[in-house]
């Protein structure tokens, strides 16, 4: 008969096993106590939050039958979802804004570009070194040989071709007819003095670009190789006369009132603003450039390995169509604005949090710049980018030329 070790009898003290049981007990029941409380007091966080982002739509646009905005935060981190839209999408039929409202983009459009020439980079079917003049033979040097690396991150020098439209011009100009204003001129920076001044010419030209390498129209690209494909169904490229789903006309302020100003001349260009995209599908968006920032390396690169950007100051970059630059927690922070006639809009997205914000207005008023750093407030979003200035207007003066770099 096999003897018991000594150890093992003692370890079958039944006042032993009891204290055990106890203890573990009190371990899951603090545990528990511990995870309803935190649960407790995430949901409390969130309505406050919830609640301060209500009132300060509420301030900034309080007038339900005036042009308005659809805003919508999604934090994945900690399953923080807002989403709230005020005002009308169409102020003669009285539709009201949502989530499904299709918004025009303006220059928020741009990462969609930019992305499509990643993408046919990655399959090896163009070069972010090719010179340009390889697909527009009809630019003069030293402009033929900016490359599309230099289009994507606005230091190319490209002339403006807002610059040069006629006074006369009464039809919509399309991404062809921007080549033809701009293929008299020369315009190029040398490369060793090259620096970032924002070109919406560039990515224009882009648009063609992809055109060319595809086979397919911008749009159809667009359409098959990224919105489908990310279930963006309701995305659309404007062209003119287009049936818009769900479409949130634009508006201006004139006076004390709003009046329609949905289309200008520019309007009609795809590579640079066309897009119309709503707050559900810019989500979807949103979440694919998160996963694609973490597990694509070259991806990840492009927007923020120091020698592949360029810099419109020393704290902000430009990579692939975003602006990037880092908050107080050095976090990689992605960033861009639109101004069109008749809309505003901005996005951030900070990939580490897993946190997206889509901030969508059909006006084009003001209003737009403070209610949008109230919220990266409410939110306790800062920049360290060294700027005393509002997110919006610092864009805005970029946009214009007006910053030292």
């Amino acid at each position: 008969m096999m003897k018991m070790k000594k150890g093992l009898r003692a370890n079958r003290n039944p006042f032993l096993f009891r204290n055990i049981s106890l203890a573990l007990a009190m371990h899951y029941l603090k545990r528990y106590f511990f995870l309803v409380m935190f649960g407790i007091c995430s949901s409390v966080s969130a309505q406050d939050l919830s609640q301060q982002l209500d009132s300060l739509i509420q301030h900034y646009y309080p007038d339900a039958n005036t042009p308005g905005l659809m805003l919508a935060i999604h934090n994945r981190s900690n399953g923080f979802v807002y989403r709230k839209a005020a005002g009308l999408a169409n102020m003669e039929s009285q539709e009201l804004n949502d989530e499904m409202s299709n918004f025009r983009m303006a220059s928020v459009s741009k990462q969609f570009t930019a992305f499509a020439i990643f993408q046919l980079a990655e399959q090896a079917k163009l070069n972010f070194k090719d010179r340009i003049g390889k697909y527009f033979p009809s630019l003069k040097v030293p402009a033929a040989n900016i490359t599309i690396e230099e289009l994507i991150h606005h230091t190319s020098g490209i002339k403006d071709y807002e610059d040069v439209i006629p006074e006369h011009q009464k039809v919509q100009l399309s991404d062809a007819d921007v080549l033809k204003l701009v293929s008299p001129y020369t315009d190029a920076f040398d490369r060793k003095h090259a620096k970032f001044r924002y070109s919406n010419t560039a990515y224009c030209l882009m648009s063609l670009i992809v055109e060319q390498v595809s086979g397919k129209s911008y749009l159809n690209y667009m359409k098959d190789e990224v919105f489908d494909k990310l279930g963006m169904n309701a995305t659309q490229i404007f062209e003119q006369d287009a049936d818009i789903s769900n479409r949130a006309y634009g508006y201006t302020l004139k006076g004390e009132q709003f009046v329609f100003a949905d289309q200008s001349i520019t309007s009609a260009t795809k590579g640079d603003g066309g897009v119309y995209c709503s707050a559900k599908d810019y989500d979807l968006w949103s979440a694919y450039i998160i996963a694609a920032f973490k597990s694509n390396r070259n991806l990840r690169n492009q927007l923020t390995n120091r020698k592949l950007v360029s810099f419109v100051s020393p704290s902000i970059s430009y990579g692939l169509g975003w602006f990037v630059l880092k908050n107080d927690k050095g976090q990689d922070c992605l960033l861009h604005s639109g101004e069109s006639t008749g809309f505003n809009n901005i996005v951030l997205i900070v990939p580490a949090e897993g946190l997206s914000i889509s901030l969508f207005t059909n006006r084009d008023d003001a209003q737009i710049s403070p209610f949008f750093d109230q919220i990266l407030k409410s939110l306790q979003i800062q920049f360290n980018d060294g700027q005393n200035k509002e997110v919006f207007r610092c864009l805005s003066d970029v946009y214009a030329h007006q910053v030292n770099n």
